[in-house]
């Protein structure tokens, strides 16, 4: 009778401690957003992880508007279409967080919707994207976004675009050389730049 007892309550703590595993295990904390992404996944705060090769851009597709995506220290070999209000952000900075183009003749982060903030990201693309006509950072007919705090060089053609978009502000940006263009703004206008740096490309600032 007291080696079933013994194996009753052996077995009950197994169970609670598997109980306790698995609550552990699906609720992920994130403390920089409702949602944050690593180099292998994204999860919302408190929720379960989620597996992907393209994690930033799940992330985006799962967010829901009016949030803030969190992306973890890392390199991100992936292109980001982002079509509702979202702020996207590094947790550390430009220096810790790469988004390196998947496919070269599409913008790193490609933004068409309005009121969207992208912040703290080094934004870069293989050598044969010379060959088309594309951006780190890409504005398609938006206003009042905000692009801060990211590094738009070696992207070959442009670091940052804003075509027929006006009233967004570019802060504290940086476009070193292996841009054709800099910054550039296509048929845009109502602008704020600030504090942005350009240096080393065949047209550091075009309209």
């Amino acid at each position: 009778m007291k080696v079933q007892t013994g194996m009753i309550i052996a077995l009950t703590l197994i169970l609670v401690f598997l109980a306790n595993s698995v609550i552990t295990a699906s609720a992920v904390p994130c403390n920089c957003g409702e949602i944050c992404v690593n180099t292998s996944g994204w999860w919302q705060a408190g929720s379960a992880f989620n597996a992907s090769n393209t994690p930033i851009q799940h992330a985006v597709d799962n967010a829901t508007k009016g949030e803030t995506v969190c992306v973890k220290d890392g390199m991100y070999t992936e292109n980001v279409d982002v079509n509702k209000r979202l702020t996207i952000r590094s947790e550390n900075g430009s220096a810790s967080t790469t988004v390196h183009a998947a496919n070269s003749s599409e913008p790193n982060f490609e933004v068409i919707a309005d009121y969207v903030k992208i912040s703290g990201f080094t934004v870069t693309r293989p050598d044969p994207a010379r060959w088309h006509e594309t951006a780190g950072i890409g504005l398609s007919n938006v206003e009042h976004c905000n692009i801060t705090g990211n590094n738009a060089s070696n992207n070959w053609v442009y670091g940052i675009w804003l075509n027929s978009s006006s009233n967004n502000t570019l802060t504290n940006n940086t476009a070193n050389s292996n841009n054709d263009y800099g910054i550039y703004l296509h048929f845009s206008s109502n602008n704020t730049l600030n504090n942005n740096t350009m240096s080393g490309n065949t047209c550091n600032f075009c309209v």
